[in-house]
């Protein structure tokens, strides 16, 4: 009778367990960080002078989420994420058609104890998604030694119109629809798209 027990509660145990790591792996809950420490911009002009390198790329491979210790709270974080730049609209010209990794405003963590994740964004940034090409404008950092989409949701625009999650994101939002808007009226978009 104690063999039985011991084996139906290693069983129901083992089940228990079981479901919890299938369910860590599925559950993922969304949070949008929204703080006063990245630029906005209201037109095309402000948009370029703000970034120094403007460039047409996709995504070409699974970007990297990068965690970095914090203090309490959310950790800070990233995803590294590498590009294929097809046109240069401003900054150097010798990285037209090469691979670069670039910083994206947002990562992921665990939930601790709960079951599942939280997909953390900067602002109301939406991630790349491979075979959709991108207006990119990117902002140098020195002390990590590369580029990152500056200033979140404003520093990235789809040009194919495939990518669903953006187009809702900029849907509700007035100024950010001005601001691409009035991007799209200064970038010739059609002859980046094939």
């Amino acid at each position: 009778m104690k063999k039985r027990l011991v084996i139906g509660f290693s069983l129901t145990l083992g089940l228990a367990i079981s479901i919890y790591f299938v369910t860590d792996q599925y559950i993922v809950e969304t949070k949008n960080l929204h703080s006063g420490m990245m630029a906005s911009y209201d037109n095309y002009e402000e948009r370029l002078k703000g970034s120094d390198l403007v460039v047409i790329a996709e995504l070409v491979d699974e970007p990297k989420n990068v965690l970095t210790p914090y203090g309490g709270g959310y950790p800070d974080g990233h995803h590294v994420s590498k590009i294929k730049i097809s046109h240069v609209i401003k900054g150097n010209d010798e990285l037209g058609q090469k691979i670069i990794d670039i910083r994206e405003p947002y990562y992921i963590m665990e939930k601790g104890l709960s079951p599942g994740k939280y997909e953390v964004f900067y602002g109301d940034y939406t991630k790349m998604e491979q075979g959709n090409k991108y207006l990119l404008f990117l902002g140098w950092t020195e002390k990590w030694g590369q580029h990152s989409i500056a200033s979140a949701h404003e520093g990235k625009f789809n040009l194919d119109g495939k990518d669903k999650v953006e187009q809702n994101k900029i849907r509700g939002n007035d100024k950010l629809q001005k601001l691409r808007k009035d991007i799209f009226s200064h970038v010739e978009i059609s002859k980046f798209i094939e």
